[in-house]
């Protein structure tokens, strides 16, 4: 059916074309939409054309324009694609799930080493095909080989592809850098999926791979204030952090203790980039707030809820980050971690450890996620010009006066209007 809207007869000639073309006008009404850059449209309709939404109202402001009545989708929730600001594609679940932060890198060592890269590039492929199962449009992955960069541009997300850097003896520097550069300097340009460097974390890089990260690169995605051993290192220079990198033979002795907190060590230092995503941030205090605050770049605070609590990390805070004004997004870190790639569990684990609104947790999955990642012109909310690859869910009798209670506690699956 093609569901075409009303139009002057100057435009007679393009509606001709527009009938013959794939490109047509289609409408579909459902009980909710919710755009997220507004509030929520109960009996609405949204119009796309070929891949782009074209308009988002209610059904009683635009359906005197169609010149056919739209598709009626029912009691359903219409809403954006999920953004995954935080994940790891490349990895698959392991045979034993760690339990706590030293136990997930000594896992993740042993990984990288066991597994090759035609092995990742499989396990990404079908963790896309779970992102699609699971509402996402858009995400930011880290990897250690690059293994997602070509399935990613191979599918329909968005990506920013992050080769995770580490190295904290200095004079190795030059050769890492060199070692991710060839690996990423024949990659497509493309718009639609991006590949970066990026710091692992402030305690695994030297301050010359920071610097060299941070002059390059205009997008930035870090763990940072992810355990408390973190602050001892970065204030005090011992503890356990000390100990893991003297293990690995990669503490550098010529390294100045900074004296400060991880917080400060990495705004300080200006070793941040335009665009910024600070991820976990667990462990952090006010101060620490008003440097992030203070910092001319772009910031944005990705939380993992569900990762944090499987390895015991403890409980970001949220409403802080709230009261402050920064822009909190989400993501599903590591299968290692979870069981999953569900930014909706996300969600709920987001409701009960921090005590946030159902709606604030959509947000954080959808257009906050979207303005972290650098895409918010192509998803994040409904709006016109954005895509029209969106998610439509059945709310259930009980719940269709809350819209976002129905996202959050539907058992339905999740399907794709387009």
């Amino acid at each position: 059916m093609i569901f075409l809207l009303k139009l002057d007869k100057s435009m007679d000639s393009e509606l001709n074309n527009q009938k013959n073309d794939l490109n047509e006008f289609r409408a579909y009404q459902a009980r909710w939409i919710v755009p997220i850059s507004r509030p929520p449209i109960e009996n609405g309709i949204i119009v796309v054309e070929g891949e782009k939404i074209i308009y988002v109202d209610f059904a009683e402001n635009i359906k005197g324009d169609l010149t056919t009545p739209p598709i009626d989708l029912g009691d359903v929730v219409v809403f954006p694609g999920f953004v995954n600001v935080h994940t790891h594609l490349e990895h698959n679940v392991f045979a034993e799930r760690p339990s706590d932060f030293f136990s997930y890198q000594a896992a993740l060592r042993a990984y990288n080493t066991d597994v090759s890269e035609d092995e990742k590039v499989e396990i990404t492929k079908n963790n896309i095909k779970e992102c699609c199962r699971f509402g996402t449009i858009a995400l930011a992955d880290f990897s250690f080989e690059g293994a997602s960069s070509y399935p990613l541009l191979e599918s329909y997300l968005f990506a920013r592809v992050f080769h995770e850097i580490t190295g904290f003896r200095g004079f190795d520097a030059p050769f890492i850098l060199k070692k991710h550069h060839d690996k990423i300097k024949n990659f497509p340009t493309d718009k639609k999926v991006t590949r970066h460097l990026t710091p692992s974390s402030v305690w695994s890089l030297s301050p010359q791979l920071f610097r060299e990260i941070s002059v390059n690169e205009r997008h930035i995605a870090i763990h940072l204030n992810m355990i408390e051993e973190e602050k001892e290192f970065i204030l005090n220079g011992c503890g356990a952090l000390k100990q893991y990198l003297l293990a690995l033979e990669d503490y550098d002795y010529s390294w100045e203790v900074p004296g400060i907190s991880p917080i400060k060590y990495f705004f300080n230092n200006h070793f941040y980039a335009r665009h910024n995503i600070l991820i976990h941030m667990v462990h952090v205090d006010e101060s620490d707030i008003e440097t992030i605050k203070e910092s001319p770049s772009k910031v944005n605070i990705c939380v993992c809820p569900r990762s944090d609590e499987a390895l015991m990390l403890g409980n970001a805070p949220v409403n802080m980050f709230q009261k402050k004004g920064l822009n909190i997004c989400m993501g599903t870190e590591s299968k290692a971690i979870v069981p999953d790639l569900d930014i909706r569990s996300e969600m709920a684990k987001c409701v009960d450890l921090y005590g946030v609104s159902p709606e604030a947790a959509l947000k954080f999955a959808t257009l906050n996620g979207a303005y972290a990642v650098g895409f918010h012109r192509e998803v994040g909310s409904l709006e016109p010009g954005k895509t029209a690859k969106c998610l439509v869910l059945k709310c259930g009798n009980s719940r269709l006066m809350d819209p976002y209670a129905a996202i959050l506690e539907s058992t339905e699956g999740i399907e794709w209007l387009m």
